[in-house]
């Protein structure tokens, strides 16, 4: 039996622009598009992370994303197949999210000679960008196809973040926010907890009030969960406050190490569904 060579493929939603992954040759992204109007731009190739929130805090517009583009998606397998991959593991952004995954596999076999396997980790950013990391490094070890498959689907399925957002228009605007009606109206100092359920939608499950208040309910709900398991892996995310970013990881600094937190700003095309003004904490199960 031939020696399979894996290829891992994602999405600029997975955060990985942010995230050390220099070490791994076999990682790599198809970016999707940002629109400001009509305007299109590149996630991380025409747009930076700063321009794009530095946009959205000074002009009175939404943004909105779109699907990456098939076609290249397509010529980046072709590719693959012609430098000797066997395999290739695409984690897409999350199917609650995006239709990316479905359109997927309108496409899979198209390529003839190459095994396309596409996984739905029913996330995004810092989460989907730390399952994306783990895949290459088991395939770095030496790992077959069928066990990373496996471990990545454990990891799909053994993660939980909060987060909170300073100003849902972006969701509602978006459509991203799949039981919006229940948080439409709130009032001002109320701030929505909200998490991915477990088709990797993103809901709201609790209002609470003030922006303190809403940040320590999020690590006590944290903690309280983590409580029993042997090994977890914690991680953080943020849009563009500053004074939020500082004020909420000083928080977190108070019950667990920074050090073993990963953490990554979110990219442009998941700030363009929930603002500058987001805070999130979360973990992986590990054992």
């Amino acid at each position: 039996m031939a020696k399979e060579k894996i290829a891992i493929v994602t999405d600029s939603s997975s955060s990985l622009d942010y995230l050390n992954y220099d070490e791994y040759d076999n990682i790599f992204m198809v970016r999707m598009p940002i629109y400001f109007g009509n305007k299109e731009y590149i996630d991380g190739k025409t747009i930076t992370v700063e321009e794009f929130y530095q946009r959205i805090e000074t002009e009175d517009i939404i943004p909105s994303t779109s699907q990456p583009s098939l076609g290249e998606t397509l010529d980046l397998y072709e590719k693959l197949k012609d430098e000797g991959y066997t395999d290739i593991i695409h984690f897409p952004i999350s199917k609650g999210l995006s239709g990316v995954y479905q359109s997927l596999f309108s496409i899979r076999d198209i390529v003839d000679g190459i095994n396309v396997h596409i996984v739905d980790t029913r996330s995004t950013a810092i989460i989907l960008g730390f399952i994306v990391l783990e895949a290459a490094r088991l395939v770095k070890d030496n790992k077959s196809v069928s066990e990373v498959l496996t471990y990545s689907e454990y990891l799909s399925t053994h993660y939980k973040p909060y987060f909170m957002v300073d100003d849902l228009k972006y969701l509602i605007k978006n459509g991203r926010l799949s039981n919006a009606a229940g948080f439409i109206g709130s009032v001002l100092k109320i701030k929505p907890i909200l998490t991915f359920n477990d088709i990797g939608e993103i809901i709201g499950i609790e209002k609470i009030r003030t922006t303190k208040k809403a940040m320590n309910h999020i690590i006590q709900k944290i903690l309280e969960e983590t409580k029993s398991y042997k090994k977890v892996q914690y991680f953080i995310s943020y849009g563009h406050n500053q004074t939020l970013i500082e004020e909420f990881k000083a928080q977190v600094a108070q019950y667990i190490d920074l050090e073993d937190v990963i953490e990554s700003i979110l990219p442009s095309v998941i700030g363009a569904h929930v603002g500058s003004g987001i805070v999130a904490l979360g973990y992986f199960v590990l054992e």
